[in-house]
């Protein structure tokens, strides 16, 4: 799991990207399930990547990993210019 690999070292970050291309509901309910991730993003949400990557770098510095998982559609939003479908 990305629990397991992020914290087996120190100052790690697991990254999981899971099914969500236009909704994040599946992505969603498996972070719910899962209980242990840190940041979760959604293609529903308004992501300010800044933010997301300030927040990482707090976490680890006080717990020494992080776990984030993020929906495929996310990747649409984060850059500087839309990504095209890929399939």
């Amino acid at each position: 799991t990305a629990y397991t690999e992020a914290t087996c070292k120190g100052n790690c970050v697991g990254l999981v990207k899971l099914m969500g291309r236009q909704s994040g509901y599946l992505t969603l309910q498996s972070v719910l399930a899962a209980r242990h991730v840190d940041i979760c993003l959604l293609p529903e949400m308004d992501i300010n990547l800044e933010k997301v990557l300030d927040h990482t770098v707090h976490l680890i510095q006080t717990h020494g990993y992080a776990v984030v998982v993020v929906a495929e559609g996310c990747g649409d939003t984060l850059g500087s210019e839309p990504v095209a479908d890929v399939g």
